[in-house]
């Protein structure tokens, strides 16, 4: 039944990754010709029908697995720790930064963000939906009026450079943009994965089935052999402080030192990981399908577990970031966990309980050892209200649930693979309310009938106060 729940999860993140260009692109939609934002659109409605389990992407049947590789005894990375500040992209709220214990607004902003990065000067930048920041020694800068539209991956090189990408082209910003366009890319796959910048200043990115790096001025494919298919599936890559470059596919997460790519141990309970972080001590973390935490210490020790392993109170999580102590930090359907060097719950900020952060985190950058964690206090919950229509007219007596994600591929209800709901039933002027709710990132399911309909095009409710009563407005299901 777990085992079954868990792939059903993973289903629907395969689901939904195809969603977020659409969703993003809708999302930039309302953002004016000057560049600001309009308030979020509302959210759109599709009928969800739960489809029979079915097999992961295959990998190329004449390919052959090259196996683990031995592994040899690390390098030692130069790392003197002491502490330092994290930053924090919240869903509906903005940019904060945590420094000793104390969370401060830097940038108000409406919609998610994508990453966070930080350069060897400790300036930052921010991408965001509809957004994109430099943040140095003074005022945030805005890059969005002049930057190209859809930034989603950016990174960071040893001169400080910007790198970024819109999933098609890669960008370079020293002050002003250049493009180096989507042709030079070109092949069977349409979109690019990720990009990164190792400490020689050479700018890798990865396609699905692609791998490029940019040596001097030239953008040399590099050879893919080493996954032992040529549909890899990559979806990752990262930069270890002792020059290893690190790239996760669907057969594992390989690393490039010497000259050769060797076979690491980070792998997936069930499956590749998607997401890759490197912290400044050598500690290289990642997630993979519903809540795979998978860590690799600087000795090349590995452990892997699931985020509803324990000891957070989490079912799904996704990698953000992991600082120079070992902790790893990571986002959860039921808030941010902050795990420690061995595994252990050194913090978890349930919805509500970090002033301030009143929405999901989706982007976290930490500097050195990372700050100290804040005071948590009692969960800050209020009032959700709202209308269910169709056609203009009430739905009466609809079952509605509220969580962070409901899912459009489950066995009974869109919320029940959540770690947090919260049920009501429309009246008969199709009203509901739903008392009680910590203030975060929701969204919606509605149940007019026989069947659940899921409410797309964004998070709700995150301007939800402690006391207060938020309406959420009409819901309408046409």
């Amino acid at each position: 039944m777990l085992r079954m729940l868990r792939m059903l999860r993973v289903l629907h993140v395969l689901a939904m990754s195809r969603l977020r260009l659409t969703l993003t692109l809708a999302a930039l939609a309302a953002c004016d010709r000057d560049g600001r934002t309009a308030a979020p659109p509302p959210p759109t409605a599709t009928t969800a029908e739960v489809p029979a389990p079915t097999d992961p992407a295959p990998t190329d049947p004449g390919s052959t697995d090259p196996g683990p590789s031995p592994r040899p005894t690390p390098a030692p990375v130069d790392y003197r720790g002491g502490a330092g500040p994290a930053y924090l992209g919240v869903d509906g709220a903005g940019l904060f930064r945590l420094d000793g214990g104390i969370v401060t607004k830097l940038i108000e902003h409406p919609y998610s963000f994508h990453e966070v990065a930080i350069g060897p000067d400790g300036v930052v930048f921010a991408s965001a939906i509809g957004g994109l920041w430099k943040l140095g020694r003074g005022a945030p800068e805005n890059l969005e009026h002049n930057a190209p539209q859809l930034i989603q991956q950016i990174a960071v090189g040893p001169d400080g450079v910007l790198w970024a990408t819109d999933r098609t082209a890669v960008h370079r910003w020293d002050g002003t943009w250049t493009e180096e366009p989507a042709a030079t890319f070109a092949g069977p796959d349409p979109l690019i994965e990720d990009l990164a910048v190792d400490r020689d200043g050479r700018v890798w990115v990865v396609k699905a089935s692609a791998l490029w790096r940019l040596d001097g001025d030239r953008w040399n494919q590099l050879d893919i052999g080493f996954t032992g298919t040529t549909e890899p599936y990559f979806s990752a890559i990262a930069m270890h402080p002792d020059g290893s470059v690190y790239v996760a596919c669907i057969r594992g997460t390989f690393v490039f030192a010497d000259g050769t790519w060797r076979r690491t141990g980070l792998t997936g309970r069930y499956g590749s990981l998607d997401e890759l972080v490197i912290g400044p001590a050598g500690h290289v973390a990642g997630s993979g399908g519903v809540g795979t935490i998978a860590v690799q210490s600087p000795t090349g020790a590995v452990r892997t577990a699931d985020v509803d392993d324990g000891p957070a109170r989490a079912k799904r999580g996704d990698v953000l970031a992991v600082d120079g102590t070992g902790r790893t930090w990571v986002t959860t359907d039921h808030g941010l966990v902050i795990f420690d060097r061995d595994g252990g719950l050194a913090q978890q900020w349930l919805p509500g309980t970090v002033a301030g952060i009143t929405g999901k985190v989706t982007a976290v950058a930490v500097i050195g050892d990372g700050p100290t964690l804040p005071t948590l206090t009692a969960a800050a919950t209020g009032t959700i209200v709202g209308k269910v229509l169709r056609a203009g007219k009430p739905v009466a007596s609809a079952d509605l649930e509220l969580c962070d994600l409901p899912l459009t591929m489950f066995r009974r209800t869109p919320c029940e693979a959540s770690t947090a709901r919260y049920r009501a039933t429309t009246a008969a002027d199709g009203t509901f309310a739903l008392p009680d709710v910590p203030v975060g990132s929701y969204g919606f399911a509605v149940k007019p009938g026989a069947q659940w309909v899921i409410l797309l095009g964004g998070s709700c409710c995150e301007a939800l106060t402690a006391g207060g009563r938020y309406d959420a407005g009409a819901i309408t299901l046409d």
